[in-house]
């Protein structure tokens, strides 16, 4: 059974100032208390059969061939190593600590959290987010976070769209269980 999975990144950001008044940096809240969901290398999304871009640019979502995959996008990982991320931390020692604790993270950022689409039972734009459900009616990806913005909340409504109906034509190929 996979462990739950839970990152925070604005905890480490907030040894010298609060992480909202981080200029430039990248706060991350991840929470997958299921074992449907598991963590995997980040996945290539000229791989992939569909892709899109959260308006921001530091997230994403990928589908594979039997897999939804969310992930941070290569500028939000860069975000995230840029010394602009810590600079605003005032205290030399905080600043520092908080380097070497991102420096640590990093290999777990540079992963993305995957759902089979067999688990899956819908996907839909609806009520100004990407619903994609598991069969029991749990939302998912519902608490992923980037900078704050609920990441199902960060699509464009046409992207967010598209990338529904993609997932409705991929799930539908999948052989029954």
């Amino acid at each position: 059974m996979r462990q739950p999975l839970f990152l925070v990144l604005p905890a480490v950001l907030a040894l010298g100032t609060p992480a909202a008044a981080q200029s430039g940096g990248l706060q991350v809240n991840v929470s997958v208390p299921d074992s449907v969901a598991h963590v995997v290398d980040r996945a290539d999304p000229e791989r992939g059969q569909f892709a899109i871009v959260s308006r921001d640019g530091a997230g994403m979502l990928v589908l594979m061939d039997t897999t939804i995959v969310a992930q941070l996008t290569d500028r939000g990982l860069a975000r995230m190593q840029s010394r602009e991320t810590t600079d605003t931390i005032k205290g030399v020692g905080e600043r520092l600590l908080a380097r070497m604790v991102l420096g640590a993270l990093q290999p777990v950022f540079d992963h993305g959290i995957a759902y089979h689409l067999r688990d899956l039972g819908a996907a839909e734009y609806a009520d100004g987010r990407l619903q994609i459900r598991r069969r029991n009616g749990d939302e998912v990806f519902h608490d992923v976070k980037v900078n704050d913005t609920p990441l199902m909340e960060s699509f464009s409504p046409e992207d967010a769209r598209r990338f529904a109906h993609k997932v409705r034509e991929a799930r539908a190929t999948l052989p029954a269980r």
